[in-house]
Parts: structure tokens; C-alpha cells; sequence
């Protein structure tokens, strides 16, 4: 949150609200299922990495902690990134870092050589994906644009109800490793929606105007805005503990003598709910009364 992308995409085009923009509302669908479920599905493996390196809990969840920590503190890097190569190069190399990371984890001899990979590459690689895809929803969608956001946000709790059971599946089957090495080449899925995100077109028209000026890689005057301050300082606050639950419920299931099966199931059940719990608190906070 320490930075604002600037989103300086073409002036004076039109969103179309439809037409290659549901194409792009698919990718940000698939971006932002893979952004926010991949932390908390990865707890799956806690259990098996717990008696591999012989560690504990809380070094275990350091995982997630990295993945999430980069996902939201590298966003003044993917703001310049941006606004200097656009949306869809970026993600393309973000998705090759996010696949990259978890095959390399693979074959990791220690817990901080998965931190690294795991967390730092995967957990970048996901934050190049996560940004540019909403600037890019946004740039398709004006008058739809609410209705596209709760689309794109459904993504999470969806992916979150296939990943665990499908994480503590290739478990089973393949070791943590393999289930690592596996997961890495669904994350090239993210490439593939980042093909998807085709920038808007200007055609040039005579007397248009003066050139556009030449933009800032990072802007920082929306700290200037009150309301932007109060909005970032309350969501960070709210961060803190949005994830500590579904970090650690699995394991903790497991660790009380729950089957893994039925330990993962756990959350599959907070995602199924999640489905509803999103689009029903967006009407209630659009009420005129509540709001």
C-alpha cells in the first residue's frame, strides 16, 4: 500500500463495457483467485514441511506471511513497472516468476530456501499479476465497473474451494514436492491471462490537442487525500488478521487428529461461503441508509 499506480491508460477512448472486456474479466477472475487463495491454500502442506525440516507451526506460516507481504508491499514497484512497460509485458514476467518460484521450491533442501522461493519469487511473481489486471478491468469497464469488480473478486473464494482439496490431493499422491511442481505449472496459467489483457487502441484524430505530458513512474499525491489515508489506514488494520484464520486452520485440524482430507475441507467450506458472503455484503454497504 505504500504507493498509488498511476493509471494513465489511452484519454479520450471509450470503456466498452462488453466485447473483449469479458475476456479480460476472465483473466482478472483467474488472477485474482490465484492472488488470494494461493496463500491460504498452500497450508495444505504445512503438515508435511513441519516434519520434513522439523519445524513449527509459526516457521511454517512464515510462508504465507512472505507470500501475502509481497503481494501487497511491492505495489510502488509493480506502479513503476506499469507506467514504464504497461500491463500485459508485466504480467506476462509475473507469471513466470510465480510458476518459477514454486517449481524451484521443489527441490529445496530448507525451510529459508522456501521462504525465498515460495514467498519471495512466487509472492512477487503474484503481485506483477494482481495489480495491472484491476487497472486493466477497470479500463474496460465504466458503467458495468461495479458489477466487473464483484465478478473479478468472486475468483477467490472460488479458486480457494478447488485449491485446497486439489493441494492436499497431489499430496497425497506426489509428496509435497510434487504437489509444488504441479501447482508451478498452473501458475503459467497467469501468463495466459496476461495474453488476454490487450490494451485499448487511440486512433489518432486531427486536431486532438497537444501531446500529453510525460507521465511519473510513481505518483504519491493521493496521500494528500484524506479519504484515501483513512481508507489505506483501516484496511491495513484489517489485513493483520484477515488471513490469520485460513493460514492456520488446516493445520490446526491436523494437528487436533482430523483426517487431511476433511482438514483441507475446511477451506473449501470458508470459500463456499465466501461466494456469497462477497456480492451480499456489496448490496448491503450500497444501501442508502448504510452507506
Amino acid at each position: 500500500m505504500g504507493g498509488a499506480v498511476v493509471d494513465e491508460g489511452p484519454t479520450g477512448v471509450k470503456a466498452p463495457d462488453g466485447g473483449w472486456g469479458w475476456a479480460v474479466l476472465f483473466g482478472c477472475f483467474v488472477i485474482t483467485g490465484f492472488s488470494y487463495a494461493f496463500p491460504k491454500a498452500v497450508s495444505v502442506f504445512f503438515k508435511e514441511l513441519i516434519q520434513e525440516f522439523g519445524i513449527g507451526y509459526s516457521d511454517t506460516a512464515w510462508i504465507s506471511s512472505i507470500l501475502l507481504a509481497m503481494l501487497y508491499g511491492t505495489g510502488p514497484l509493480c506502479s513503476v513497472c506499469v507506467n514504464r512497460f504497461g500491463c500485459r509485458p508485466v504480467m506476462l514476467v509475473g507469471g513466470l516468476f510465480a510458476s518459477l518460484g514454486m517449481v524451484a521450491a521443489s527441490f529445496c533442501r530448507s525451510i529459508i530456501q522456501v521462504y525465498l522461493t515460495t514467498g519471495v519469487i512466487t509472492g512477487l511473481g503474484l503481485a506483477l499479476n494482481f495489480q495491472p489486471s484491476l487497472i486493466m478491468l477497470n479500463r474496460y469497464f465504466s458503467k458495468r465497473r461495479p458489477m466487473a469488480n464483484g465478478l473479478a473478486a468472486a475468483g477467490s473464494p472460488v479458486f480457494l474451494c478447488a485449491l485446497s482439496p486439489l493441494g492436499q490431493l497431489l499430496q497425497d499422491r506426489y509428496g509435497w514436492r510434487g504437489g509444488f511442481l504441479i501447482l508451478g505449472g498452473l501458475l503459467l496459467n497467469c501468463c495466459v491471462c496476461a495474453a488476454l489483457m490487450r490494451p485499448l487502441v487511440v486512433t489518432a484524430q486531427p486536431g486532438s490537442g497537444p501531446p500529453r505530458p510525460s507521465r511519473r513512474l510513481l505518483d504519491l499525491s493521493v496521500f494528500r487525500d484524506r479519504g484515501f489515508v483513512l481508507y489505506a489506514v483501516a484496511a491495513s488494520v484489517m489485513v493483520l488478521g484477515l488471513f490469520v484464520p485460513p493460514v492456520f486452520v488446516v493445520s490446526y485440524a491436523k494437528d487436533l487428529g482430523v483426517p487431511d482430507t476433511k482438514a483441507a475441507f475446511l477451506l473449501t467450506i470458508l470459500g463456499f461461503i465466501d461466494i456469497f458472503a462477497r456480492p451480499a455484503a456489496g448490496f448491503v454497504a450500497g444501501l442508502g441508509k448504510v452507506r
